[in-house]
Parts: C-alpha cells; sequence; structure tokens
C-alpha cells in the first residue's frame, strides 16, 4: 500500500524521541529496546568520559541514535531550542534514600531543575506527549501525599510543576507513569535483587529486615514494554501504575529458590517492625501485560553469577 508524502512524514516525526536519563539503569535498557525497534533516539548526557564512551559505542551500531551533550542546565535552550521531537520521556532522576546537605542540592538540581528545563528548552509545537516516569515513594504507605524522603518530595514537586505545563502545552498529552521497585540484568545499583547476587556470589548472609518484608518487583524488560504502550496505544492523559500481580515475600522467595539450586543463598533474617502497607489507588496501564516473574529471573541470574 502506498501512503501520501504527508502520512510518511508523520510516521518520521512520531519516531523521534527524546530520552532524559538515557545513562541510569532503567534509561540505558530502554534506549536499547527503542534503538532495536527503530526510533530515532535523542538523549541529553553531561560531558564525563564515561557518558563519552557510553555514546561512541552505541553510534558505531545505531545510527538512530542521537546524543546531545552538555555542561549546564543553561545550554540547553540552544542545544534544545531547534529540535523536532514526538516525544519526551523523562526517566531523569537521582536517587537517595537518605540525604545531607550537598545531596539536596544535587536532588534539586536532577529531578527539578534539569527536567524543568528539558520542558522550558524544547519546541513545543510538534511535542505529542510527554512521558513522565515516577515512583510510588512519594505515598510511604499512605493514600494522601507522604513522601518517604527527599527524593520522593523531589518527585512529587515535578509532579506539581508539570500540572503548568499540562495547561501551557496544548498539544501534548501528558502521562505520569509510577513504578514500584525494578530489577534486570545489568543492574548495579545498590537494591535488594544486586545485594542478594553479590553477597551469594561473595559467600555472604543476605539480611532481610524482616520474615515480613514483601516488594513488589517488576523486570526492566516489562517497564520497557509499558513506556511502549504510550508510544504506540491510544491511552487517556493522567496517572496510571505497572507493577507485578503480587507482593513478593522476600525470605519465602529465598527459600523457595534455595530448594532449587545446589548453591544456596545464605538468609539472615533480622526483627525490624514493617509497616502495613496501604496502597495508593492508581489506574492500571491498559494494553500491558507483566511477561516476568522474579522467582524464574532470580534463578537464571544465580546461575550466570557463578
Amino acid at each position: 500500500m502506498d501512503y501520501p508524502s504527508s502520512k510518511i512524514k508523520d510516521c518520521i516525526m512520531d519516531n523521534k524521541i527524546l530520552l532524559t536519563g538515557s545513562s541510569g539503569f532503567i534509561g540505558k535498557s530502554l534506549t536499547i529496546n527503542l534503538l532495536n525497534n527503530k526510533y530515532q533516539v535523542f538523549v541529553i548526557l553531561n560531558n564525563s568520559k564515561k557518558n563519552k564512551a557510553l555514546a561512541k559505542s552505541l553510534k558505531k551500531n545505531y545510527k538512530n541514535y542521537k546524543p546531545i551533550f552538555i555542561n549546564n542546565v543553561k545550554e540547553l535552550k540552544k542545544k534544545l531550542s531547534k529540535l523536532k521531537v514526538n516525544s519526551i520521556i523523562n526517566l531523569a532522576s537521582k536517587y537517595l534514600r537518605s540525604h545531607n546537605f550537598k545531596d539536596m542540592i544535587d536532588l534539586i538540581n536532577s529531578n527539578i531543575l534539569f527536567t524543568t528545563s528539558v520542558l522550558e528548552a524544547c519546541p513545543k509545537k510538534k511535542l505529542k506527549k510527554y512521558i513522565n516516569i515516577s515512583s510510588v515513594m512519594i505515598h510511604k504507605n499512605s493514600e494522601n501525599y507522604l513522601p518517604l524522603n527527599l527524593y520522593a518530595a523531589t518527585k512529587k514537586g515535578f509532579l506539581d510543576i508539570l500540572k503548568f505545563y499540562e495547561v501551557s502545552f496544548k498539544n501534548t498529552k501528558f502521562y505520569n507513569l509510577f513504578l514500584h521497585d525494578i530489577y534486570g540484568e545489568n543492574d548495579k545499583r545498590k537494591k535488594i535483587i544486586h545485594t542478594i547476587l553479590e553477597n551469594h556470589r561473595q559467600k555472604k548472609s543476605v539480611k532481610i529486615s524482616s520474615n515480613k518484608l514483601e516488594l513488589n518487583l517488576l523486570n526492566v524488560k516489562d517497564v520497557n514494554q509499558a513506556i511502549k504502550v504510550f508510544l504506540t496505544k491510544k491511552i487517556k492523559p493522567g496517572n496510571y501504575i505497572i507493577k507485578s500481580s503480587k507482593f513478593t515475600n522476600m525470605v519465602r522467595l529465598i527459600k523457595k529458590i534455595n530448594a532449587k539450586i545446589d548453591n544456596k543463598i545464605k538468609l539472615k533474617v533480622l526483627n525490624k517492625k514493617i509497616e502495613k502497607k496501604i496502597q495508593k489507588k492508581i489506574a492500571s496501564l491498559p494494553h500491558w501485560k507483566q511477561n516476568f516473574k522474579i522467582e524464574n529471573d532470580l534463578i537464571e541470574y544465580l546461575y550466570d553469577n557463578n
């Protein structure tokens, strides 16, 4: 079937994405996924040696990878003023469970100043979708706003800022996707799955705070698919959540896995108090389903780890 030239142009434009936070764990995974699906992916990177090496490697394999290097936030206006993209995906985020004074400045700069500056700098005429990735931490076992830490407070602060842009960007649909705990291959963050794998490799005990500790764990590949739902389906603007079909009791998970493997995970259960979980009611993302299960994935990672 032949398409009119205008339709072809629209299809090309629909494939242009600006991705922030591409050097983070989820960002790296999503970048590769989008590139393999033929999207033109523009990413904003600071001029570090690590980022330059990453960009050089990706550019060798993907002609559709478009890095934009900046030295500071002030350069965004010049670098992005003529950039015509169909969608922005915001994964830019600095996470700290607790903070000191210097951390406070970094958290606000990364999670509020930078993300707001990108919106100010980008031309809004052609921008059809803005997809913001947020965290359930802003609710800390409460139906109402109750941030777990300053990181969560900055994520909520940016949600409030987005309300302003929802009004001023007339042609743009705004989406917020809320996530629980994410894991996956090459995750070096000091979170529970990485800790289990690293301690198992070093033959150290894995300390679990309580035998009642339950987490909602999703594979990063499932997150990638959720973000692509926003890009490819007609979704009503608003707030959505993706999560595992059930919370996973971490002690029972490790015992279940130990029953299936020879090189057991050493487990030490502490007796810390666990708060009762109260979940904020957020609409589930339509057209999305979970494809990966933590038990199967963790067994695979453990075998690869040996």
